[in-house]
């Protein structure tokens, strides 16, 4: 890992991310007054995706690194812009949205004092590389899912929404429902010296996750394959839910009378490609939290692991 001058840093902020307004703008400022004596380019952003994915292709080049201020979306598309551009900045992360649990998080927004301008260093981080008919659309560092809802922030609390309706700037509370349908098929296509496909899923689901492998999986059994699949050194896998996993609108005692939630997880390698096709309509591809397009029967979502996705700066103290 190599350590980093960064004399010009490039910022980018995310002005709705967590609770937002003033104290986004709070954290954005305090993060940037750590760095007194880089040169500090902050363009003006509308607060779309398309202007973050625009802005930090147009830094890439002009800085030695990026402050990206906001949840686990916003990295996402700023790391997705910088992979399309060929670019390696590496990307510090201030998190402040809803949930700030991906590898491209430096320091969360309560952690500011945490952060030294002499003391990071440079992490190459794997993603999930997701395609939506053949176009490549986003990165994702947690996971990528196929459901109906997101997580987002409502008066300083993590509810569940309907992600149609998130994608219009409304947040409306929202049950998730399956995904998928008797049509549905879930594939991977493993390439090499003998190309084979495999079936692993026909059928109704509840939920679809892909996401990288770390080693929090290691030794505990209760992750399944993944479990598995992080001890002999996979980089990513995937799983199928017989119902919706993530749902934050039930409480505890409802969640214990439910029927068990039957899961198939299954390993994934870097040549890998997973195929899911035949989703039922108004499913939503969500990458790392942010709600990209909306699906329907005639949609075939392709994902494949990237070793080395983005460059995520992290302190020397929890690398070395």
């Amino acid at each position: 890992m190599n350590r980093l001058n960064i004399k010009k840093l490039g910022v980018i902020v995310n002005t709705v991310a967590g609770a937002g307004g003033s104290f986004i703008e709070n954290v954005a400022s305090s993060a940037i007054s750590k760095f007194k004596e880089s040169h500090i380019i902050r363009p003006h952003l509308l607060v779309r995706r398309e202007a973050t994915i625009a802005a930090a292709a147009d830094l890439a080049s002009r800085v030695d690194a990026i402050l990206v201020v906001g949840g686990d979306g916003t990295m996402s598309d700023v790391a997705f812009s910088l992979f399309k551009a060929g670019a390696a900045t590496p990307i510090l992360g201030v998190g402040g949205g809803s949930t700030n649990a991906g590898p491209l998080i430096t320091v969360r927004s309560q952690e500011i004092d945490r952060l030294d301008p002499s003391a990071f260093s440079v992490q190459e981080v794997g993603g999930i590389l997701a395609s939506l008919n053949g176009e490549g659309i986003g990165l994702g560092f947690n996971d990528v899912v196929l459901g109906d809802t997101v997580l987002t922030t409502v008066e300083g609390r993590v509810v569940q929404v309907n992600a149609s309706e998130f994608m219009k700037g409304r947040k409306k509370p929202s049950h998730p429902t399956r995904s998928g349908t008797t049509d549905s098929e879930v594939l991977i296509k493993r390439r090499g010296e003998s190309p084979v496909s495999i079936l692993i899923h026909k059928g109704v689901f509840g939920q679809f996750f892909a996401a990288p492998l770390e080693k929090r999986y290691l030794g505990k059994g209760l992750a399944g394959g993944t479990s598995l699949a992080a001890a002999l050194g996979l980089p990513a896998g995937i799983a199928i839910t017989s119902e919706p996993l993530v749902n934050f609108s039930i409480g505890a005692e409802e969640l214990l009378l439910m029927e068990p939630i039957i899961t198939k997880t299954s390993s994934i390698r870097e040549a890998d490609n997973v195929v899911v096709t035949g989703i039922r309509e108004g499913t939503c591809l969500n990458v790392d939290g942010n709600p990209l397009a909306l699906l329907g029967p005639g949609d075939e979502v392709q994902m494949c692991y990237v070793p080395a996705a983005a460059k995520a700066m992290k302190l020397v103290k929890e690398t070395d």
